[in-house]
């Protein structure tokens, strides 16, 4: 199983007060009142988690001289998923962060746009406790403070999930709302995904996958594999949601209605071309926009889109007008002409 390990390039949880220790001892590496507070060792290499940033430290060559400290600041992460293990074969869990970063485009065929759009990190399975890694980052990414709840969530609750109802929605694998409630205790205990205060306020079930919404976030639940055992948690704050949008159903053989969300990250994918003489393909923007359909008779369309607007729209706090409370809204990053 070692030989697995080292192959796999995974990391171990190893001891935080240690590796702190040590990175002061170096000198220059941690500001005075910097604390590491997770940390994981993989080979020669460790992947560090500190109160004021994420640290990689990659050692290079044959002696070890040569040493690149990589700092990611933690406002620099836009979404993060983890990906526990699976079966036998695939022995390790994953974190991935998304970010917005400038880097330098990539030249090779079947690689994102820009080489650190998406950092990834295996974890070896039982060395490492990847739930409390996806907590840490919820922790650190959307705070510790509760919000508002919403005015327009739909949730459900108490409502009887009916299944799919159809053999065209479920091979089409339409999503339907189910009881957010149910959701919200499922996904606090077993998996821990959410916060403390974060509360699960819609939810849409496919065949198998989820997506949540939260008063914190969106939430993607993919079941992976026959087994189900390979699961991703997505997560994309609502701060990263760039823009939304709803589609109604048609006519009759149009019988799905539709939920578009653009986030804030360049997550395109760029296939390699099958041969020499063929075109590229077109590229594949995962998350970059993620499209939803919706069972049309079981979902509330124009309650996801009120919903969508209150947390898109939003920000935390407000003001008392006229003995209403109004919400404060998100600036807009151009003002708009008061000739328009």
């Amino acid at each position: 199983s070692n030989v697995f390990n080292m192959m796999g390039s995974d990391n171990v949880q190893i001891d935080a007060a240690e590796v702190e220790a040590g990175l002061k001892e170096t000198g220059g590496i941690l500001l005075s009142d910097e604390s590491v507070e997770l940390a994981f060792k993989c080979g020669r290499d460790s992947f560090v988690l500190t109160s004021h940033r994420i640290l990689r430290i990659d050692v290079q060559g044959m002696s070890g001289t040569k040493v690149e400290y990589f700092t990611l600041l933690w406002s620099t992460v836009r979404a993060f998923a983890i990906e526990t293990a699976g079966s036998f074969l695939d022995r390790d869990a994953e974190l991935t962060l998304f970010t917005q970063l400038p880097d330098r485009a990539s030249s090779a065929e079947g690689f994102p746009r820009k080489e650190r759009t998406r950092i990834g990190v295996d974890f070896r399975k039982g060395q490492a406790d990847i739930f409390a890694v996806q907590k840490f980052f919820a922790d650190k990414l959307l705070g510790p403070d509760e919000v508002d709840a919403s005015e327009s969530a739909v949730s459900m609750a108490g409502e009887a999930d009916g299944g799919s109802g159809s053999m065209f929605s479920w091979m089409g694998d339409d999503s339907r709302m189910v009881d957010a409630e149910e959701m919200d205790r499922q996904y606090h205990s077993s998996p821990p995904i959410l916060q403390g205060c974060e509360k699960v306020e819609m939810a849409f079930k496919g065949r198998r996958d989820l997506m949540l919404f939260t008063s914190k976030r969106l939430v993607f639940v993919d079941v992976q594999g026959f087994s189900g055992k390979k699961v991703e948690y997505m997560s994309v704050p609502w701060s990263s949601v760039q823009c939304f949008g709803v589609k109604s159903a048609g006519s009759f053989l149009d019988k799905d209605s539709e939920l578009m969300i653009w986030t804030d990250f360049d997550d395109c994918f760029f296939p390699p071309k099958p041969d020499e003489d063929s075109p590229p393909p077109p590229p594949i923007p995962r998350y970059s926009y993620l499209e939803l359909d919706f069972q049309k008779d079981k979902v509330d369309l124009l309650a996801v889109q009120r919903y969508l607007s209150e947390r898109c729209l939003r920000v935390e706090g407000g003001r008392m007008v006229d003995g209403v409370w109004v919400p404060n809204m998100r600036p807009y990053d151009v003002p708009v002409s008061q000739d328009v």
